[in-house]
């Protein structure tokens, strides 16, 4: 990227396995992909906490906190029980897990799963949303 800018080549940087523009990035971040096209230059770099393989540099410790604070929010599914980290619940109050259904209000949203794992709301290959931590597999 820091070549791309004193080149003043145009230039833009993706999340890796979410097809999403960055928000924020360094210069010299780890680049997992580059992709040259007639309109520039596409930079993939993994997702917070992620190597370019998409491993968890570090699952931190979920930190608990007590059932009345912890939000509710009304989606579908959720199985097993919590950690107490999680930021959206199953009606039943419990967090959810990689590879279950979105219910179509938190379709684009993430929380943390039970595992204390980062999940976000997304389509499928088939189309279908489902809760993932952008690994595949």
């Amino acid at each position: 990227m820091l070549a791309a800018k004193a080149a003043h080549i145009d230039y833009t940087v993706r999340l890796q396995g979410t097809g999403r523009q960055a928000a924020t990035w360094d210069l010299d971040e780890e680049v997992c992909e580059q992709i040259d096209g007639p309109d520039g230059v596409t930079f993939t770099v993994p997702r917070d906490g992620r190597d370019c393989a998409g491993r968890l540099l570090h699952t931190p410790d979920p930190v608990p906190t007590p059932a009345p604070e912890r939000m509710k929010d009304t989606g579908t599914g959720g199985t097993g029980g919590g950690t107490g980290a999680c930021e959206l619940t199953s009606p039943a109050g419990n967090c959810y897990a990689d590879g279950q259904f979105c219910a179509k209000k938190h379709r684009g949203l993430s929380t943390h799963g039970r595992g204390g794992e980062y999940l976000t709301c997304e389509p499928d290959s088939g189309g279908t949303w489902r809760w993932s931590d952008g690994v595949v597999g």
